[in-house]
């Protein structure tokens, strides 16, 4: 057991509900209805490989935590104590109130985005920071496997979809991922979607579960949000996410970004994620929830 907090002991000795435990491998604790415990250990872990994504968010923690509320990176959650070891992490953090999607608003998406701007802002802590890498080209037999992916999908819809899209899209992949591979590097959630936000007591936006956070480009986070809510049947105007982010970019550090080349990268993470990823996810679902996901990945 790590120096710091026992938890057994600390779970015996405070009033606590388990509220998840399984296949992620963290084992999460509702304390006193205010915080929220976080345990980790290597050896439960599905695939121990996992655990060096769950030290990323500890580190993470760790290099902002103490100037979070302090003006730093305010959209963070405040954490109490954060402790890791070789095959062990525990991270207690203050208990924030969850979003609903009935609450979906303009001004909910505006704050949503001011708080994905200043992440993006942030210095890339040293522990992210990696030689960028080449383009990660798919090879022909992954490209092969993606295509009959998708065709299965469509399968259980016979005559409702068109493959033009799926082979315009494999014959273009590898050009769109290098030209994406350009786009700037910036401080990533990596893992940007609704459960993964919660409200302040001031109102303002917590982002939560930085296990994916690395450095990326900014238009990864927020396609990636888009789209999680656009398969659930909530659509939001890219172009107005787009424009409420850069107006805070802009009003954050003075850079004007070019909302059109946002939308693009966006437009080329969508079609990258979905043509590799999303066939493995819809088998089962409705025509109009495969419609949404299919139709958008294609790039002129």
């Amino acid at each position: 057991m790590m120096h710091g907090i026992n938890v057994k002991e600390y779970l015996a000795t405070h009033e606590n509900r388990e509220i998840r435990s399984g296949k992620s491998g963290a084992e999460v604790w509702e304390v006193e209805g205010r915080f929220v415990l976080k345990y980790v250990q290597r050896t439960r872990l599905p695939e121990p490989e996992v655990f060096e994504f769950y030290r990323n968010e500890a580190n993470f923690y760790q290099f902002f935590g103490q100037n979070c509320h302090k003006g730093m990176l305010p959209c963070l959650p405040e954490v109490l104590e954060v402790q890791a070891s070789k095959d062990e992490i525990l991270i207690l953090m203050k208990k924030y109130q969850e979003l609903s999607r009935d609450e979906v608003s303009e001004e909910l998406l505006r704050k949503i985005m001011e708080a994905l701007a200043a992440v993006h802002t942030q210095e890339i802590p040293a522990f992210l920071r990696r030689e960028k890498k080449q383009p990660g080209y798919l090879e022909e037999d992954r490209i092969e496997g993606c295509i009959a992916g998708w065709r299965s999908v469509l399968a259980e819809h016979p005559g409702a979809f068109d493959e033009g899209i799926l082979r315009e899209t494999a014959a273009k992949i590898n050009e769109i991922i290098g030209w994406h591979h350009g786009e700037q590097q910036v401080l990533s959630h990596g893992d940007f979607h609704w459960e993964n936000l919660l409200l302040g007591e001031n109102g303002n936006i917590i982002v939560c579960d930085w296990q994916g956070v690395n450095a990326g480009g900014a238009s990864g986070d927020i396609s990636f949000f888009l789209s999680r809510l656009g398969a659930d049947g909530i659509s939001i105007e890219p172009e107005r996410a787009v424009e409420l982010y850069c107006q805070e970019r802009l009003r954050l550090t003075g850079e004007t970004i070019s909302q059109d080349d946002m939308i693009r990268h966006m437009c080329a993470a969508n079609v990258i994620t979905s043509f590799q990823f999303w066939h493995e996810y819809l088998h089962g679902s409705p025509c109009e929830r495969v419609r949404g996901i299919y139709e958008k990945m294609w790039m002129e």
